[in-house]
Parts: C-alpha cells; structure tokens; sequence
C-alpha cells in the first residue's frame, strides 16, 4: 500500500531552498515502510535530487541547490513530490524498473492534484521547465515526451 501521510498541519521541510532562504511548507513524505524521509542538500549531484536508502535503511533525498536556485517554486515543489514517490512505492527499496520514473512522475502529479496544491498555471510552469529541462532518461528521450507521458496520468 502506498503510505504518504500528512499531518494535520504542514511540517517544515529542510527541503529545496531556492534563491531565497526560505524553506518551503511540504507535507512530510513517508516511504513504503511507514518512515519519514528525511531531506539533505547535496551540490555535488548531477541532477535536481535523487532518493535513496542510507546503509541503515533510512530514507533519504539528496538534492542540489544549484540546480533549484534556477527552477521555478512549482517544478521544485513537482520534484518534492516525486522525489517522495521514489520512497513512497518502494523504488528505493530494490522495486526500481524500467517505467518507474514515469511512474513518480504520475503519483507526483496525482498527489499534488489530490492535496489541491496543481493549479492549471502551476501544471503549466511544470510541464515547461520539465520540457527545457529534463535530461534524456530510461523512461523518455527527451523533455516533451515526459510531458506527454504526464499528460496521460
């Protein structure tokens, strides 16, 4: 069962300053087994964030604030969420496959959409960003068809 739980009232994530120093109100995100995830800047990354699972079994997302100091505050909050997703169906549990970024893709769009956080001109600054931004990957050649496959969620 996918378990990303929200308390009755945001909790402070450590997560994705941009240029500012403010952090952002996201709810906090559990992984398959019930355990928060916890969130930890990393500049050496090549990318926006990556999940992981430590040695002792703790979930993890490493993210990289030189890339979200260049992103809009709604693609950071996407990449939260789908980030999140990674933990939440396990895929850093060993249930990593072909599709299963498309798949956190999806539950990234669908939980934002669920919680009443994607707006329309929030789901278009993403779908833009995505389009500029994303690299070639396991699940799609290029940004747009990352787009289309989230447009089909």
């Amino acid at each position: 069962m996918i378990r990303f739980l929200f308390a009755n009232c945001l909790c402070l994530s450590l997560i994705f300053f941009g240029k500012t120093a403010e952090a952002q109100n996201y709810p906090t995100c559990y992984n398959a087994q019930n355990l928060p995830v916890s969130y930890y800047p990393d500049p050496s990354i090549p990318d926006i964030a990556i999940a992981i699972t430590t040695g002792n079994g703790a979930p993890v997302v490493l993210w990289n604030p030189n890339v979200t100091a260049m992103m809009h505050p709604a693609t950071i909050e996407f990449f939260y969420y789908h980030e999140c997703a990674h933990h939440a169906l396990a895929h850093t549990l060993g249930n990593y496959f072909p599709g299963a970024e498309a798949q956190a893709d999806c539950w990234a769009k669908q939980t934002m959409a669920g919680v009443g956080v994607l707006t329309p001109q929030k789901y278009q600054i993403i779908t833009q960003q995505l389009v500029q931004n994303s690299k070639p990957g396991m699940d799609w050649p290029n940004g747009a068809t990352r787009v289309q496959y989230l447009n089909n969620c």
